[in-house]
């Protein structure tokens, strides 16, 4: 395979057998190499491959994009492979990179783009959400901008979405799903949950493996509960107007209808989790 261009010792971009343009990466498979020469094949670790409807993009990212951000990208996704023990889709080394380099642009010009689901991302993801932190790290080792810790919970949504182990690419749908039901409990039940806090932290993860099933079609259980939820519901008011307008709003903006199971375990989340400011 022929170099096309160096992004530094361990990754290069070439010509494939194919005539495709891939990414490569190994340890010194860029290493004393020139662009025109030939990889040592005994080098690469990794090979990228882009689809059709990848490769107008991948031309133009490599042409426009400095091979600086490639490097960085590069050690991020050897982290997360090391750290989540899992391998990624062909497309991340586009999504970092393209993330990087708008991400530096905004951090240049003073445009902030606030993440509104960095909460959820904190607890829903913390394995991820600690590569992205090492990542603005990075970036500030690298380049000398320090970006905000927003930028952190973007690279973690990439890492979770081109995940070969999350096919589906449904974390910003179970983020945005659970920032939906979180709004509703703190508004009706008139409480505000800490990000940090326990509560928080027990009923997001609930709503995220709710939101798991429902994205993933997962088939839920059609226990007939309908007896507890109706003595849950007996504990007031406002917690039976909290449940009715969460499965109104999934039924709705989700095309889902809660099972009765479903239901009795979300009242349960609730009373146990929330203190309300009556």
């Amino acid at each position: 395979m022929k170099i096309l261009k160096i992004f530094n010792n361990n990754s290069v971009v070439a010509l494939s057998n194919d005539r495709q343009d891939v990414i490569l990466t190994g340890p010194g498979v860029g290493f004393q190499k020139k662009v025109g020469e030939y990889v040592d094949e005994s080098k690469i670790e990794r090979i990228y491959v882009f689809q059709d409807e990848h490769k107008s993009r991948f031309e133009k990212t490599i042409n426009d994009i400095p091979a600086l951000y490639f490097e960085i990208t590069e050690s991020i996704i050897q982290r997360a492979r090391k750290v989540l023990k899992t391998d990624f889709s062909s497309e991340i080394f586009l999504a970092i990179t393209d993330h990087i380099s708008f991400a530096l642009k905004r951090k240049k010009k003073g445009v902030s783009l606030s993440n509104v689901l960095i909460n959820e991302t904190k607890v829903l993801y913390k394995e991820e959400y600690k590569i992205g932190l090492w990542a603005i790290e990075q970036i500030a080792k690298k380049t000398g901008v320090i970006l905000e810790k927003d930028e952190a919970g973007y690279i973690a949504l990439h890492l979770v979405n081109f995940s070969l182990s999350n096919k589906e690419n449904s974390a910003a749908k179970i983020l945005t799903f659970t920032n939906d039901i979180l709004s509703i409990i703190q508004t009706v039940m008139k409480t505000e949950l800490k990000e940090d806090s326990l509560e928080f932290s027990r009923i997001s993860i609930h709503l995220k493996y709710l939101g798991e099933r429902i994205f993933r079609e997962v088939e839920a259980s059609m226990t007939d509960t309908t007896y507890e939820i109706r003595e849950h519901l007996k504990s007031g008011l406002r917690l039976a107007m909290c449940i009715n307008r969460i499965t109104k709003l999934i039924e709705k903006k989700y095309n889902y209808i809660l099972s009765p199971d479903e239901e009795t375990y979300l009242c349960i989340h609730i009373k146990r989790n929330i203190q309300t400011n009556e």
